[in-house]
């Protein structure tokens, strides 16, 4: 095991444990821990609900009631962050599917992944979180991967950034990088799902402004990150890509959960792995820029670009 493989691991068991890695970095860690603090009560409170202490007991004598109890999550899911669908009619595919989706608030990844379990009830999906938002409900990962569903934390360039100069974190950064993406390569490889915001941090806005979405510089390298790992693994005639529109209630929503309120998720062409690394455009990254381009079409021009020059 190599040394970030295992810094992820003493990571995630850490966690699990009910240790917080945000309070290694001081201040800034305690401050994200503050902000995520109602967020994680939540979603630890709706996972109570699924994983209950009658379901578990029932589960240690008959374990067949752990694939049942993926319809009833996937239900319960439905019905506090309901949603309608737009666009394209998803059609069933043995490759393994990665949605990419925008990421206006906490709502999306939800939504998108309630979306692919209802369409691929039966394969497993991998969600790449947050570290804040994971370390408030990593207790119950082991529980969520039995009814396939694999939580895996990671920690965005902007939250990087929130959490200052210390030395820990660029070490923290690559380790848990590496083992996303070596997760998200086993996952495809079995044919399963992943769920994929390309702006990885919270924004009502797919571009800062127009030249950005002619020219992609300063986009982050999200996609390009994925199609190198699928290649590296061979994997690019086994995955396909789907852009999803994701559009909150309102307008005006704050970028926070927001339960009960009814999204829409407009769908867009799937395209194979394979033809999108071969995409060419002005972009530095220009698989990055043309995901981007074709999340932007699903979604209103409120949406689109934020700076009209």
């Amino acid at each position: 095991m190599s040394i970030e493989s295992s810094l992820a691991s003493n990571i995630i068991n850490d966690m699990e444990h009910g240790k917080s890695v945000l309070l290694n970095f001081g201040e800034p860690g305690r401050l994200l821990k503050r902000n995520m603090a109602i967020t994680g009560f939540i979603c630890r409170l709706l996972l109570f609900i699924v994983f209950n202490p009658i379901f578990l007991l029932r589960a240690k004598i008959k374990p067949s009631l752990w694939k049942r109890r993926k319809t009833i999550a996937r239900k319960l899911g439905r019905f506090i962050f309901p949603f309608k669908l737009e666009g394209e009619q998803a059609s069933s595919s043995s490759r393994g599917q990665i949605i990419v989706i925008n990421h206006p608030t906490l709502n999306d990844p939800i939504c998108a992944t309630l979306y692919a379990l209802d369409l691929y009830p039966e394969r497993e999906i991998i969600i790449p979180i947050n570290l804040p938002w994971f370390e408030g409900i990593c207790r119950y990962r082991l529980k969520l991967l039995k009814i396939g569903i694999k939580i895996v934390p990671i920690l965005t360039p902007e939250t990087a950034k929130r959490l200052g100069s210390n030395d820990l974190v660029p070490s923290v950064q690559a380790a848990l990088i590496k083992n996303y993406t070596t997760e998200f390569a086993e996952t495809l490889r079995r044919g399963g799902l992943a769920v994929v915001a390309q702006q990885a941090t919270r924004q009502r806005y797919i571009f800062t402004d127009s030249a950005q979405s002619e020219s992609g510089n300063g986009i982050l390298s999200t996609v390009s990150l994925i199609l190198t790992g699928l290649r590296r693994h061979k994997l690019l005639e086994q995955a396909c890509f789907s852009p999803i529109g994701i559009i909150p209630h309102d307008i005006h929503t704050k970028p926070k959960l927001n339960p009960f309120r009814k999204y829409t998720l407009n769908i867009g062409k799937s395209i194979i792995a394979r033809d999108l690394i071969a995409i060419k455009n002005d972009a530095k990254r220009p698989a990055d820029l043309y995901m981007l381009q074709k999340i932007a079409e699903l979604l209103p021009s409120e949406y689109q670009v934020e700076h009209q020059i």
